[in-house]
């Protein structure tokens, strides 16, 4: 909120005390003719609750976003940057704050929120960005309804033609590849990748990376994997993507196939770590580890597919086999159960029916 600098002044000629004010570029006086140190504090409150009055009602969008981004920062974990944060830094100053950032807030109307979406869409970015800002608009409307703001509220719907990102999965022969082919080139020589589990692992699960890079072995509990948290590409450990992130699921044959090598793996190289697939400290990994790691197999074994669509690789084979709902339960796509409470038989059962059914989706590729 912008604060008063300067003092009331008592004008001689006119009988009263006179104090000029500023906000944002708007300019006010206030007086009092009231004579002595009473009127003098008469003239100043008044200007003082312009000032806070202005400002609660009508800000420039510029200095809300700012407000907005701190109140991020603050409340998310030990004050540092999350990634919802940096989303939403990166929308507004790429694609909103350029067409509305100088204005008022109550002036903003649907043709400013449209602009902004519309100059991304121009620009030929995908749908997925298009959507990213009208969520960054979204979060700061509410943010100013919560602040008694008057704001209008966004309601801009994408273009139905703007392009959507080719998703790009492994292929049969890919998956064979990944699960015959372990070496990696580094610095000249050929050697196994220390990761190679961990890819493997998301194929034949469909985890999210930083939901593997979030496992720990207490997380496992006979030949069920519980799914509690993730590690965000920033190294902060979060409940998860989403609300439906939270879920457990049977491991499959070929999955605890993977897990025994990746433990052989550990205890070959002396890692004794809580984290089911750890750096090589011991530590838990880092997401962006796994990714760039991760890029250099994929170029060196002419795989087109990058990690996250190791995930998608999952979805797209089971599909035709595993029944929508049931596959969205494992991978972690809708609401499905109380994760940490008692199972019911039938859950279960569902489970194990789709850790049965995968066993046979990959039985088909390995064939």
């Amino acid at each position: 909120m912008a604060t008063r600098k300067v003092e009331a002044k008592w004008m001689e000629n006119q009988q009263r005390w006179q104090v000029k004010v500023q906000d944002d570029g708007e300019r006010k006086a206030f007086y009092s003719p009231i004579p002595g140190r009473k009127g003098k504090i008469e003239a100043e409150r008044k200007a003082d609750k312009w000032l806070e009055s202005h400002h609660a009602k009508d800000v420039r969008f510029e200095r809300l976003w700012d407000e907005f981004l701190e109140q991020l920062e603050r409340s998310s974990k030990a004050g540092k940057k999350s990634e919802n944060y940096i989303k939403h830094e990166q929308m507004g100053r790429l694609w909103i704050l350029p067409v509305v950032g100088t204005m008022r807030v109550s002036k903003i109307t649907q043709n400013h929120w449209r602009e902004c979406v519309m100059r991304a869409y121009d620009a030929g970015k995908s749908k997925k960005t298009c959507q990213n800002i009208r969520a960054s608009e979204t979060a700061i409307y509410a943010y100013a309804i919560d602040k008694r703001l008057e704001m209008e509220r966004p309601n801009v719907k994408i273009p139905k033609d703007a392009p959507v990102q080719p998703k790009t999965i492994l292929q049969p022969d890919e998956i064979k590849l990944l699960f015959r082919e372990d070496s990696i080139i580094n610095h000249g020589k050929v050697k196994q990748c220390f990761y190679i589990y961990a890819w493997r692992f998301i194929v034949a699960t469909g985890l999210r990376r930083g939901e593997l890079c979030g496992i720990k072995t207490s997380h496992i509990v006979g030949n069920v994997v519980h799914i509690q948290q993730a590690i965000n590409r920033l190294g902060f450990t979060t409940p998860g993507k989403n609300s439906n992130a939270n879920r457990a699921f049977v491991l499959s044959e070929h999955a605890k196939a993977i897990l025994e090598d990746q433990r052989a793996m550990l205890m070959s190289k002396g890692i004794i770590s809580p984290w089911v697939f750890p750096a090589p400290d011991g530590g838990p990994a880092d997401p962006n580890t796994l990714y760039r790691t991760w890029k250099t197999y994929r170029q060196q074994h002419s795989i087109q597919s990058n990690l996250h669509e190791l995930r998608h690789t999952l979805i797209s084979i089971a599909k035709a086999d595993v029944p929508e709902e049931l596959l969205k339960r494992v991978v972690g796509h809708s609401k499905s159960m109380d994760t940490f409470g008692v199972y019911g038989h039938d859950v279960q059962g569902e489970l194990d029916r789709a850790a049965t059914i995968l066993d046979t989706v990959f039985d088909r590729i390995f064939e």
